[in-house]
């Protein structure tokens, strides 16, 4: 189990390659939460100018998961904004005796 500290407010992910964001330039772990109806694609990026695809992940309907970001500076889309995000940070926790 992992316990997540926000590091900055949520916010709707964008929608396209082009306006990718980081979700925090120093953070290693980003919170995603899918609010739609339906199941929608989060596209994790390079950071470059004209960043690459490097993996996706799909989250059902009201499904929220913690990613973490192999680089900290490595950008996020979704195929919707009905999809949130907040960069912070993440440790386990036990789940006690």
């Amino acid at each position: 189990m992992l316990a997540f500290s926000p590091g900055q407010a949520v916010s709707p992910l964008p929608t396209t390659l082009e306006t990718a964001v980081t979700l925090g330039n120093r953070l290693n772990y980003i919170r995603l939460t899918n609010e739609s109806a339906t199941v929608q694609t989060v596209y994790y990026c390079t950071s470059a100018d004209t960043p690459l695809v490097i993996g996706s992940v799909r989250l059902q309907p009201a499904e929220s998961m913690i990613l973490w970001k192999r680089r900290q500076y490595h950008k996020v889309y979704a195929s919707s904004a009905e999809v949130f995000g907040t960069g912070g940070m993440a440790r386990p926790v036990g789940l006690g005796k």
